[in-house]
């Protein structure tokens, strides 16, 4: 049988015959313990550590060696060998998940296995099981694909990643927690505001979570061949940028009133989140945009797309819900006495950001280009509009951070100059490097 090689390279290096021994016995002893609790049987004691002890090992030690099977990579200047050989992208992608938490499985299968033996209500266990997998798998693939993304940065250390697969478990393990009690498996693995009323069309809501969590980890897997492909120097047009964009729209619109207005405002705002996340997750090197303009001068539209900035498509999208929630009356236009909700200047801030950290990329310090945005923004958004307006000086609190001015026009004007300024910043900054 023809297994794939990173595949079996992975179990070379994390199934020693140690750990396969070695990790049932400290599961036997601890579910002893439990049986003895349990009065000498298996009941509640013993079906919480089961479950318990899953999500410690499924999720936390689990995105921890998914992390480290790329950023070991980097660590031991192994990388570049690995982009040499034939294996296509998925190849690598499923190697490195399944192999690298191989034994995390031989350890969480165990004890998914204790759990279905210790609970009492067997009718409501695939449920229960399917939920507790599927978020495990979510949490590696996840870890994979941040994993990805950091390299693609130069970095090779995870403690950052783990910050946010601790974060990541304390917002999934009491849901699979309440889950595990199967006193309502219809409930699922959403909150109860995901209802079963989807764009107005009645949905099991059992089946509707079901659907949820596969779509989560289809895209997470997606995302992470997308990134292999790229690691792996493989050209394709950013289709699935804009399909996941068009889910996100339809899957969160749905939960809105059905309306052109709740459509256009759900689709706004997936735009300017993703459109933030493009900018930081792509390599925004100079030498890209020089190719993008060779490739518009000589009319290879091909490889423009192929090189085209995925956030460019999210800005893009947004224009037109821009528009068309510019020309809507709603009450989400006035939030408060001084705070405006204006959606041609958001967009144009959000360009005026995009801008700035470009800015810093550009410079002769890149890597500090995120924390120095970060920087920028608190004083932009905050500190400067702040002291202004405490000082009585509302116009100039409203030039500094145009959402605050009085009116649609003069928040426009000030985006406008703010961006035009930072684009001009922009553009001589990246002559000057390449």
């Amino acid at each position: 049988m023809n297994l794939n090689p990173e595949f079996q390279r992975q179990l070379l290096l994390e199934c020693s015959p140690a750990r396969l021994i070695g990790i049932p016995l400290v599961l036997w002893v601890i579910f002893t313990f439990s049986y003895y609790i349990d009065d000498y049987h298996l009941g509640g004691a013993t079906s919480k550590t089961a479950l318990i002890l899953y999500l410690l090992i499924a999720l936390l030690w689990g995105v921890r060696q998914s992390t480290d099977s790329i950023l070991d990579e980097f660590r031991d200047h192994t990388w570049d060998t690995q982009r040499l050989t034939a294996l296509g992208p998925w190849q690598m992608v499923w190697g490195k998940l399944l192999g690298s938490t191989a034994l995390v499985w031989y350890a969480g299968l165990i004890c998914l296995a204790v759990f279905a033996i210790a609970s009492q209500d067997y009718a409501a266990l695939p449920f229960a099981a399917f939920y507790c997998i599927c978020a495990a798998l979510i949490m590696q693939s996840g870890g994979l694909l941040l994993a990805q993304l950091a390299a693609q940065r130069g970095a090779s250390k995870s403690g950052s990643i783990f910050i946010t697969a601790i974060v990541g478990f304390i917002f999934i393990a009491p849901k699979l927690t309440d889950i595990s009690s199967l006193a309502s498996p219809y409930n699922g693995f959403f909150p109860a505001i995901f209802t079963p009323n989807w764009h107005q069309l009645g949905f099991n809501p059992q089946l509707f979570n079901l659907f949820s969590v596969s779509a989560a980890l289809f895209w997470c897997c997606v995302g992470n061949y997308r990134l292999m492909a790229q690691a792996l120097s493989i050209r394709g047009l950013p289709w699935v940028w804009l399909s996941f964009l068009m889910f996100l729209i339809i899957y969160l619109s749905g939960f809105l009133p059905s309306s052109t207005y709740a459509f256009s405002l759900a689709a706004f705002a997936v735009c300017i989140a993703l459109s933030y996340m493009g900018v930081l997750m792509e390599r925004n090197d100079a030498m890209r945009l020089k190719r993008l303009q060779i490739y518009a001068a000589h009319r290879n539209w091909r490889r423009f797309g192929e090189e085209l900035p995925v956030w460019w498509l999210s800005f893009g999208l947004a224009i037109p819900f821009a528009l068309t929630l510019s020309l809507s009356e709603h009450p989400l236009g006035l939030l408060g006495a001084d705070f405006h909700i204006y959606p041609l200047p958001i967009l144009l801030l959000l360009l005026r950001d995009c801008c700035l950290y470009l800015y810093f990329i550009y410079g002769k310090n890149p890597q500090r280009a995120f924390n120095l945005t970060l920087l920028s923004a608190a004083l932009l958004y905050g500190v400067i509009p702040g002291l202004f307006s405490a000082a009585g000086q509302t116009w100039l609190a409203a030039l500094a951070f145009p959402l605050w001015a009085d009116s649609a026009s003069s928040a426009l004007i000030f985006g406008l100059l703010q961006t035009g300024f930072l684009l001009r910043l922009v553009y001589k900054r990246w002559q000057a490097s390449i």
